[in-house]
């Protein structure tokens, strides 16, 4: 890549066209996609950058204009029709037929577009083409006086918004959402289906990255993407339609998935979509995985989530409940043939300790959070008392102090090291615990057990803590008090500060090779394991990237899925365009906190329904009531349909096969 040429990326202006090099660390702009091909440049959103003297930065807007073409939803003049006439000017001019008008052509309807588009489609794009208009004029009366054919280069154009490129799976939110505001409540549950297998669930659990990227909340709040997925969900149960989902061929090999978790279940999906026969070995009973066994009921019901992965079994799934893999299956019988790929997704499935003194030598009331939920959804007997202290800050630890309340714990309480704004647990599952009064005690942490003679815990040594500079997370690193060292009376003491993988079930010479944090190794967004005996090893979810998110499991086991296609009908694996340009576009940072979006504060978010605190601490009933139809319409009203185009141009030699620029939404 040579020397940055030109960029107004962001609003800064640098030119270097006219005399003088500028380095290409300038720009806070990734120079490469994350499938190491080089950028040669970039137009979008923020302007427009160009490296190198390779891009032809007019057939850049070409094909920029043909992006936007495609992709206008065609509700507003300036974009259904503005559109089409800046791509005929552009290609006037790159087929050397340009005329003099053209550019002024392109400047007015650009700053219509700017201006006037119904969403920030048009809007963004009007901002591009007004950026090129500016600062290219004299390159394009240069080519419209020659009168010269400009060649085609090679682009992959993506489609994305703020919420899209935060969502791990990248669901199409504005498109669903917006269907949501018409009424067509089974149409948008299609479209949630398209890149995840159980919308009521995430709708339920989702730790919400896409609110948390929503431009509406720089206006009055964020849309509730995430009730509203769960509001067409249960639109779907509720009233009984039955799912809109293929009926596939199993015409294709046999596929293994190790673990009924979301990361298997969603890789199962679209295998079983692409035709595959997939078998999935689940060591549980009932599948899952963390999301049936580490999340109350109170919060997923579980007849929920095992209806929506019947669903994916009327795919032609196979689930092998109550087998486990390196226990009734050696996992190398997984790589005799029967099978021409596996796919692991074992999860993080076990609790950890405290690693303080009197852990070892507890006998009564000392429980890891990961398996106290585990044993209290599965109907195991646990120890329960009076008093009850968890450890934690995330949403594990507050479902393990909800959980202990409803089992009968009088006095329940929830000891964090840093203060509640370091906390990572959900704001909505916080207040919640308030609510049910939870006591917290913040900036405090464990040093010992206390014991009785047999072993039975009697209470929880504390200390004090201050937080001092940041650490590698970023939040501030809490430092104990000294001499600040005071017993609380407990009955019981949970940890819940993390979860661990277990890979004992593979073989130390197999293909699956774990990395020092005792995860599996996979090739990046290759997700390849390893090959044995031409069988290949596909591996994601929390056995790769430690303990996440639902939503982070089937976006692995989606990418996975189609991975496993590649090489079983291609012999390879290579990163898929789709997902390397969505890593791109997350560099680029779509949502800015500080915008000033420009609209007035007219509406609050929808708030979702609870049952009284009295009532829901009594059991494990659904303490959450979904939207009405009129909430869900009047809330996903409030989308700014903030769609964002990013055109990327690679190789950097200008040329290229002619057409159309790759696109993916």
């Amino acid at each position: 890549m040579g020397d940055l040429i030109f960029s107004s990326w962001g609003g800064q202006v640098v030119d270097s066209r006219r005399g003088g090099g500028v380095g290409a660390d300038d720009v806070a702009l990734p120079k490469a996609l994350a499938s190491g091909t080089p950028v040669a440049g970039v137009m979008g959103w923020d302007g427009i950058a160009v490296w190198g003297d390779g891009v032809q930065v007019i057939d850049l807007a070409r094909a920029y204009a043909e992006g936007l073409v495609r992709n206008s939803c065609g509700q507003c003049v300036p974009c259904r029709v503005g559109s089409k006439v800046i791509f005929d000017c552009l290609d006037r001019v790159c087929s050397g037929k340009g005329r003099p008008t053209d550019l002024s052509t392109v400047e007015r309807l650009a700053a219509r577009l700017k201006d006037q588009a119904m969403c920030d489609l048009g809007r963004t794009c009007g901002k591009a083409f007004a950026d090129f208009a500016t600062h290219f004029k004299a390159e394009v009366e240069a080519a419209v006086a020659a009168g010269s054919e400009i060649p085609r280069g090679t682009y992959r154009l993506k489609v994305t918004a703020p919420c899209k490129s935060a969502c791990p799976a990248h669901l199409d939110i504005p498109t669903y959402v917006e269907l949501i505001r018409k009424g067509r409540f089974l149409d948008s549950l299609e479209v949630i289906r398209q890149d995840n297998c159980l919308p009521g669930t995430v709708g339920r659990v989702c730790v919400r990255p896409c609110e948390f990227n929503c431009r509406r909340q720089n206006v009055d709040g964020p849309v509730q993407i995430k009730y509203l997925k769960r509001f067409v969900a249960d639109y779907e149960l509720d009233r009984k339609r039955p799912p809109r989902l293929p009926k596939p061929a199993a015409d294709k090999p046999k596929v293994a998935v190790v673990g009924a978790g979301p990361a298997g279940l969603s890789c199962a999906y679209y295998l079983a979509q692409m035709g595959y026969g997939v078998t999935v070995f689940e060591a549980l009973p009932e599948p899952g995985g963390m999301a049936a066994v580490g999340i109350p009921d109170y919060r997923l019901p579980r007849q929920l989530l095992q209806h929506e992965v019947g669903l994916i079994e009327a795919l032609g799934v196979e689930i092998r409940y109550n087998t486990d893999i390196g226990t009734d299956v050696p996992f190398e019988d997984l790589l005799k043939g029967e099978y021409k790929a596996v796919f692991v997704a074992v999860g993080a499935r076990l609790g950890t300790g405290l690693r303080a003194p009197g852990e070892d030598e507890a006998r009564e009331g000392f429980m890891r959070g990961a398996d106290f939920l585990r044993d209290v959804a599965l109907g195991r007997e646990v120890f329960v008392g009076k008093r009850i202290v968890v450890v934690g800050g995330g949403n594990v630890a507050i479902d393990c102090v909800r959980t202990a309340l409803r089992l009968g714990y009088e006095d329940v309480k929830l000891v964090y090291r840093r203060t509640e704004k370091e906390m990572p647990a959900d704001d909505v599952e916080i207040a919640d615990a308030k609510a049910e009064g939870i006591e917290f005690l913040f900036l405090h942490n464990p040093t010992r057990l206390v014991l009785d003679d047999n072993g039975k815990v009697k209470g929880v040594e504390l200390i004090k803590m201050e937080l001092g500079e940041p650490d590698a997370s970023g939040r501030r690193r809490p430092v104990p008090v000294e001499g600040s060292e005071f017993v609380l009376d407990t009955d019981a003491v949970i940890p819940a500060i993390g979860q661990a993988i277990d890979l004992g079930f593979l073989p130390e010479d197999g293909p699956v090779k774990a990395d020092r944090w005792n995860q599996v190794e996979v090739e990046g967004l290759n997700w390849l394991a390893g090959v044995a005996n031409g069988v290949g090893v596909f591996s994601a979810g929390d056995c790769v990237t430690g303990p996440l998110t639902l939503i982070g499991g089937l976006a692995g086991g989606k990418e996975a899925a189609f991975q496993i296609d590649r090489f079983l009908q291609e012999g390879r694996t290579e990163p898929l365009e789709e997902w390397v340009m969505n890593a791109y576009v997350a560099q680029l940072n779509p949502y800015d906190d500080a915008e000033d979006v420009g609209l007035p504060a007219t509406t609050e978010p929808a708030h979702i329904h609870h049952l009284p605190v009295e009532e829901r601490i009594r059991d494990f009933r659904e303490a959450e009531v979904g939207f009405t139809h009129e909430e869900a319409i009047a809330d996903a009203s409030r989308c700014l349909r903030c769609y964002r185009m990013l055109l990327v141009a690679v190789g950097g030699d200008g040329a290229g096969a002619p057409g159309s620029p790759t696109a993916d939404r």
